[in-house]
């Protein structure tokens, strides 16, 4: 394809945050949250129950279980979380040790633990946000676990102005997108005018999951790209080999 100039559609101050980076280092990007994150309010941490293991998906849940604590100890547990950021944050906040995937940073590296493998009559807490993903509970519960949700935080659409939006996108020669999440890519659809759908379908798709890639392609997506992983650095190491995209 031809020098990338990217959108990216995380939360903010992480989209903005990748957008300035990709910039210092000649990647034309543009940074556009296309969802806030807002807390549950009055939806306090379940410490009346013991759990053998409690799973964060996310930053957002760690941050936002952290508040509804209000200042209480976490409870002791075995610590799980999806990836190298959310484990740092929940040992920052816990002060206990937490075990996360070795290779692939999803519900199915999850999965793929060896603590995880027997959990026959165990009890697992998983913090997340309002709705998603049911995969990593589904088959929890198929291994003879017992599973709770703790929803701490929900995500909202950010208002936007749809023609002006996808024009100016346009406009500034974007011919990829940067999306984190099935959600964002949603969103992306929604946001983008219905007579620009067919731009918006030709430019390349970056993400980091096979997932979002392959329901990207059964919406008509005709441009898509794997990248290494959702980190910062690896995606401006992606980007910044040529190779990598060409």
């Amino acid at each position: 394809m031809a020098k990338p100039r990217l959108l990216v559609t995380r939360f903010a101050p992480h989209a903005q945050r990748l957008s300035d980076l990709l910039n210092e280092h000649g990647i034309f990007t543009i940074a556009q949250p296309l969802l806030e994150v807002n807390a549950i309010e009055g939806k306090g941490f379940p410490l009346s129950k013991s759990y053998d293991f409690i799973v964060a998906v996310s930053c957002n849940a760690v941050t936002y279980s952290h508040l509804n604590l209000q200042g209480k100890e976490w409870p002791k547990s075995h610590y799980l979380a999806v990836g190298e950021a959310t484990k740092s944050l929940l040992e920052k906040k816990t002060k206990q040790l937490v075990t996360i995937p070795e290779t692939v940073f999803n519900s199915e590296g999850l999965l793929a633990l060896p603590i995880l493998k027997n959990v026959d009559n165990c009890s697992i807490l998983i913090l997340r946000g309002l709705g998603g993903r049911e995969y990593l509970k589904q088959h929890l519960c198929k291994r003879g676990a017992f599973v709770d949700y703790y929803e701490s935080y929900q995500r909202v659409a950010i208002a936007l102005p749809t023609i002006m939006m996808s024009q100016k996108w346009q406009q500034q020669g974007i011919n990829g997108a940067i999306i984190s999440s099935i959600e964002l890519l949603e969103q992306l659809i929604k946001v983008t005018a219905k007579e620009q759908q067919s731009w918006l379908k030709s430019i390349t798709l970056f993400a980091a999951s096979e997932r979002i890639i392959n329901y990207a392609q059964s919406l008509g997506f005709h441009h898509t790209a794997l990248l290494p992983s959702i980190a910062n650095q690896d995606i401006i190491d992606y980007f910044t080999n040529e190779d990598s995209y060409d």
